[in-house]
C-alpha cells in the first residue's frame, strides 16, 4: 500500500518546513509519541494550509496537546469538521457515542463525564480480575465497529488535581519492537471485536449496549493508510479473542502483545482548556484507575471523526460480524438509529439530562 501522505522523512520536511514558516511549532514531550502544539490559533477559522500541517504533525507523532487553550463546543465542533477534510481516509464527524448518545445541540460531542457520587458506566472492566493487568483499561475508541474512528479529540472543562490523566500508547512503536517470529505469527491473524464491558447485564450501561450490539474482525497488524506503517493494532478493553485459535492459545498470544505495548506509552496531565488529538488508528489510550477512586469530579469533552475499513498488511479488510458500520453525526441522524440521549452530564452520571454551554 502506498501512503497517501509520503514517508516518515517526507512528512517531517513538510514539518520542518512549516516550523521555519512559523506556522506551527511543535515540541516533543516524550521519545515514544506526542507533541505539544503552539501557534495555531484553534479559536479560529482555520487555514487549508494550517489544517494540512496539523494533520501532519498528527499522523507523524500520533497524539497532538495543545495546552489551556479554553475552546467551547462551538469551537471544538467546528475544528473537528476542519481536520476532517485532511485526508481522504477519514469521514466526517461521528455522533458523540455510537452507543451512549450526545450532549444536548451539540449531537457531534461526547460528555465524558465523572462526579463526586457517581460511578462510571465502565467501572465494571475494573472491578473484574483482569485489573491486576498493566494493560486494563487501555483501548483505541469502537472497534467494535468495522470502521471504528480515525480520529479522536478530546477536551478539558473541570480538571482534578492529582488524579485523572489520560494515558496514550504508540501501537506503530509497539509492532515496529516485536521479534520477527511474533511479526510472522501475527501477519495473518485477526481477532473478533465486542463493545461489552463486564457486569453490565441489566445496568443502564447494557441497556444501551444491548440496543447497539456491535461485533467485527480487524487484523492484528494493520497498515496506516496515510504513512504507511505497520500497527500493532489491539484494544485490551475490547478485543475478546485471535480468530481460529483455541482460548488458552488466543489468550498467551493477547497478553504477550498487551504487554509488549504498554512499554510505548505516555501519561497526559491534564489541565483545564488542555485539547488533546490522537490518531485512533495507530495509537491506544485509557483513564488511570485513580479518577474511579479519588471522589473527585472530572469534566471532559470527546469527538470523534468516522474512520474506514482497517486493513491487514496481507491485504484482508475488517469483517462485520454483528451490527452496523459507524455512520458520520448527520447519517446516524437521519437514521434515527441513535438512541437519543445525551450521555454524562456535570448534574450526575444520568442519561437524558442538559446542561448549559461552558463559558
Amino acid at each position: 500500500m502506498k501512503p497517501t501522505f509520503g514517508s516518515p522523512q517526507e512528512i517531517d520536511a513538510r514539518l520542518a518546513a512549516a516550523e521555519s514558516a512559523e506556522l506551527i511549532k511543535l515540541t516533543p514531550i516524550s521519545k515514544n509519541l506526542g507533541v505539544e502544539v503552539e501557534g495555531v490559533d484553534l479559536k479560529q477559522k482555520l487555514s487549508s494550509e494550517h489544517i494540512a500541517v496539523i494533520y501532519d504533525a498528527l499522523i507523524r507523532h500520533k497524539l497532538l496537546i495543545f495546552k489551556k487553550i479554553g475552546l467551547n463546543h462551538e469551537q471544538q465542533v467546528r475544528f473537528t469538521y476542519e481536520l476532517s477534510g485532511a485526508s481522504p481516509n477519514i469521514g466526517a464527524p461521528t455522533i458523540g457515542h455510537t452507543v451512549f448518545g450526545h450532549v444536548d445541540k451539540y449531537p457531534e460531542i461526547f460528555s465524558v463525564y465523572q462526579g463526586e457520587t457517581s460511578k462510571p458506566r465502565n467501572m465494571e472492566r475494573y472491578e473484574a480480575t483482569a485489573a491486576t493487568h498493566p494493560w486494563t483499561g487501555y483501548h483505541c475508541d469502537i472497534t467494535a465497529c468495522v470502521n471504528p474512528p480515525s480520529i479522536g479529540m478530546l477536551r478539558g472543562e473541570i480538571i482534578p488535581q492529582g488524579a485523572g490523566d489520560t494515558n496514550f500508547g504508540n501501537l506503530a512503536a509497539a509492532y515496529e519492537t516485536l521479534d520477527q517470529d511474533t511479526k510472522e505469527q501475527l501477519a495473518t491473524l485477526q481477532a473478533e471485536h465486542e463493545y461489552k464491558f463486564g457486569k453490565t447485564k441489566g445496568s443502564e450501561a447494557g441497556d444501551s449496549i444491548a440496543t447497539r450490539k456491535m461485533v467485527s474482525h480487524h487484523p492484528l497488524v494493520t497498515v496506516h493508510p496515510d504513512t504507511g506503517e505497520k500497527i500493532l493494532y489491539n484494544s485490551p478493553a475490547f478485543l475478546k479473542f485471535v480468530v481460529g485459535m483455541n482460548d488458552d492459545d488466543s489468550t498467551a498470544l493477547l497478553h504477550k502483545i498487551w504487554e509488549h505495548s504498554v512499554e510505548y506509552t505516555v501519561r497526559h496531565v491534564w489541565d483545564e482548556g488542555d485539547l488533546v488529538v490522537w490518531d485512533e488508528r495507530s495509537t491506544t489510550h485509557r483513564a488511570p484507575t485513580d479518577i474511579y477512586s479519588s471522589g473527585t469530579e472530572r469534566q471532559l469533552y470527546r469527538t470523534t471523526l468516522v474512520g474506514k475499513e482497517l486493513k491487514g498488511i496481507d491485504g484482508r479488510l475488517s469483517e462485520i460480524v454483528q451490527g452496523e458500520p459507524m455512520l458520520s453525526c448527520e447519517e446516524e441522524l437521519a437514521s434515527k438509529m441513535h438512541i437519543g440521549r445525551t450521555g454524562t452530564s456535570l448534574t450526575g452520571n444520568s442519561f437524558g439530562v442538559s446542561f448549559p454551554e461552558p463559558s
